[in-house]
């Protein structure tokens, strides 16, 4: 009898993590399928996830990405803050340090915007966005005009950046350039 039962045992031991595999497998290509397309999610419903979950970073960042573009930025701030404080991800904490740069210097405060971007800069050296902005911002300052220029102009090289990008730099340099 006692033969037995370590005869089920390991049978046990060996078939159930086969198990365990093929249900983890189809479970995710179900999660696949099921993944929420957050163009179809308004604010509000994406403040009540965020509310109940404070760490789904990629969510928050969308949130804040959105009322970022229609210039709410008392609304965006708190989302960018709480990724830049508390994600692990570099590129999510970059790109928030970035945005509250960027907004920072909209406020008219070109040190403490600075001061974000570079940080950004730091921890994302490769960073397209905050180097954008860094060059936006000191293009517009008659004495960091030169180093606004170079670097908008090493940007311009990049084949990363978007065409909607590379085109607002362009406008920018013709500008300043002359």
């Amino acid at each position: 009898m006692l033969k037995n039962k370590w005869f089920y045992s390991s049978i046990f031991i060996i078939l159930f993590p086969i198990f365990l595999f093929v249900n983890l497998q189809n479970n995710t290509e179900n999660m696949s399928n099921q993944s929420t397309n957050l163009d179809e999610v308004s604010n509000q419903e994406m403040e009540k996830v965020i509310e109940l979950n404070p760490d789904i970073m990629p969510m928050r960042i969308a949130l804040a990405n959105r009322y970022f573009e229609a210039y709410d930025y008392s609304s965006a701030l708190p989302h960018f803050m709480y990724v830049a404080e508390n994600s692990n991800d570099i590129d999510l904490k970059s790109l928030s340090l970035s945005q509250i740069g960027w907004m920072v210097f909209e406020s008219g405060d070109i040190n403490t915007s600075l001061n974000y971007i570079n940080e950004a800069l730091r921890i994302s050296p490769k960073s397209l966005l905050a180097e954008t902005y860094r060059g936006i911002i000191l293009i517009q300052q008659t004495d960091t005009r030169d180093e606004g220029i170079l670097i908008l102009n090493s940007l311009r090289n990049n084949p990363s950046l978007s065409e909607e990008d590379l085109s607002i730099i362009e406008e920018i340099l013709e500008i300043y350039e002359s």
